[in-house]
């Protein structure tokens, strides 16, 4: 065996060098804690890097919107919420601002900014040391701690160990559910990963033509034809199916109703393109959605149109180019139809390659929400998305982080 010296002897391993292994990292290096951060890609940070499409959106000061086990999220943030994450990034230097919908982002509109501070505040603890491009292949618990094994064959050993590998999601970008399955080993459970926060695979025929083409709508997902969850936002067409926020956020019930057998689609509602309907960025209660009277408001506008502009103008100025060229070859009614509830059957989503995040993960149980700390191991922490918690798009899912990270280093340092 290898025998362990003081260069691979650590008071503290965080695992995990993503939203919540920097948080926690940087409350240790703010408190004078040594430790060891450890990552298996070859920079820190690359998924926050894309986060809010390269601006990074920090977080969500509206109402939580959590999924899995949401009563253990709501009980994280109500010891680490929005508040005590500002002052935790104010206290890094970082200026950032209120965007419509709670979104919070720095004030550069770069997610580079957010990871500076983050990393200029570790590299300025002279008792930090970060291995990159380090992949852990086993852990072991001993009565000492925590033997961590590489790939390469290093090893060290810790009293105290905080895992913040995330989940499968973004594999380009370093997910990966490899350490959750060593979890599992020092006696955690954890339900299977699903994406989340992922386009949709539908059928394609009635949206040919329109790939790349971006417009606002509300999206309504049906389950065997009961509507079970809806969302407003951007909606992406693609060569595939749906893309797009709104379409990202049903992603979730949408692979659970595949799972169950059922028959899924999804409706398709442009009244925010033609005006009838505000437009939003969020989720939908399901008794905001009115299809009686949003179908009559488009049926109106659209034969006031065809009265004072003629058929042959009936959608210029109205709808994109593509658009038109599909309804334009219609009858009213049918266009009336396909502006208001075009219905495609969901075949799947696209995958852990093109999710944010992921469904499933440790079970929160397990873990004390004041803390992080394992409840089946002492010594052991575990933070982020790794836990059976994915929240909604607009910066819900990197609160959470931030906050269970934060917490988890605290109470280390309270125990020192």
């Amino acid at each position: 065996m290898t025998r362990h010296t003081a260069k691979n002897n650590y008071n503290t391993i965080i695992i995990g060098g993503g939203a919540s292994g920097l948080a926690a990292a940087c409350v240790c290096a703010m408190s004078g804690l040594p430790f060891l951060l450890v990552e298996k890609e070859n920079k820190l940070g690359r998924k926050l890097l894309a986060t809010g499409n390269g601006r990074c959106n920090l977080m969500n000061v509206g109402p939580a919107v959590y999924f899995g086990e949401t009563a253990f999220a709501h009980q994280v943030l109500s010891r680490c919420g929005v508040s005590e994450v500002s002052a935790f990034f104010k206290s890094l230097g970082l200026a950032f601002f209120e965007e419509e919908g709670g979104r919070v982002y720095p004030h550069t509109r770069q997610a580079l900014t957010v990871l500076d501070c983050l990393l200029t505040r570790i590299a300025a603890f002279k008792g930090a040391t970060v291995r990159t491009c380090l992949e852990v292949s086993d852990i072991q618990h001993h009565k000492d701690g925590f033997d961590i094994t590489t790939t390469n064959r290093e090893r060290f050993i810790a009293p105290t160990l905080i895992l913040a590998t995330g989940s499968p999601a973004a594999p380009k970008l370093g997910g990966s559910g490899r350490v959750t399955e060593l979890a599992g080993r020092l006696g955690h459970h954890h339900l299977p990963f699903s994406p989340a926060l992922c386009a949709l695979r539908t059928q394609t025929g009635a949206i040919q033509g329109l790939n790349g083409l971006r417009v606002p709508a509300y999206l309504t997902l049906y389950h065997d034809d009961h509507p079970v969850c809806a969302a407003a936002g951007e909606l992406l067409y693609t060569a595939y199916g749906v893309s797009g926020l709104c379409a990202m956020q049903l992603a979730r019930d949408a692979q659970s109703g595949l799972a169950q057998g059922k028959h899924v689609s999804v409706g398709i509602d442009l009244s925010p393109l033609l005006g009838t309907r505000p437009v939003l960025m969020r989720r939908l209660r399901l008794d905001e959605l009115t299809p009686k009277e949003n179908r009559q408001a488009i049926n109106k506008l659209l034969h006031t149109r065809r009265q004072t502009l003629g058929e042959a103008f009936l959608y210029t100025g109205l709808l994109p180019h593509q658009l038109m060229g599909i309804l334009s070859q219609m009858p009213l009614q049918p266009a009336v139809d396909w502006l208001c509830d075009l219905r495609l059957r969901v075949s799947g989503t696209q995958g852990f390659e093109q999710a944010q995040v992921a469904s499933g993960g440790i079970a929160c149980s397990e873990v004390d929400p004041a803390n992080m700390r394992s409840r089946v191991l002492k010594g052991l922490y575990l933070c982020g998305e790794m836990l059976n918690v994915d929240g909604d798009t607009g910066g819900h899912n990197l609160l959470f982080a931030w906050a269970t990270g934060i917490l988890a280093a605290r109470d280390i340092l309270q125990k020192q």
